[in-house]
């Protein structure tokens, strides 16, 4: 019986590994168009390093939840124009689902998503990065170093 726990939990350990592994790689489509050209698009991040988890759940009516990240999707790509984004923030306590709404979203730029407490709740607000050519995260994969990703227009 012992051996058998002992595979459950290598199994586990296994497949919660492969999971971080592939989470995050690269920034899930706010949109339904695949095709539509990258060189076109925005990029909205949650800002890193942060004590509160940050994770992007819908772009409008699009989902973009990832079974690999249990939900905390950290960047999406954006169409140009109005983006209301749903979040869910959560901390050790806490856990807090909310929308923030981007009205001019431009083509090339980033927008990193700050998470703070006011006292009674977790917040969130928006900062335009501006234009850049690429934008890099650091994706943690626990107990390995956090791993460097880019995504370019």
């Amino acid at each position: 019986m012992h051996y058998l726990r002992t595979a459950a939990v290598v199994m586990a350990c296994t497949f919660m590994a492969g999971c971080a592994h592939f989470a995050g790689r690269r920034p899930l489509l706010g949109y339904k168009d695949k095709d539509h050209p990258k060189a076109d698009t925005a990029l909205v991040v949650c800002g890193q390093p942060s004590q509160y988890i940050c994770g992007i759940t819908r772009v409008n009516q699009v989902a973009t939840w990832d079974k690999f990240n249990g939900g905390k999707t950290p960047w999406v790509r954006v169409l140009p124009g109005k983006q209301v984004i749903k979040l869910t923030l959560s901390n050790a306590h806490q856990l807090n689902r909310q929308d923030v709404t981007i009205d001019n979203v431009e083509a090339g730029h980033v927008y990193r998503i700050d998470v703070g407490f006011n006292g009674a709740m977790l917040t969130a607000s928006y900062k335009d990065l501006g234009k850049l050519d690429s934008y890099t995260i650091q994706m943690p994969r626990f107990p390995l170093k956090p791993k460097s990703i880019t995504a370019s227009f």
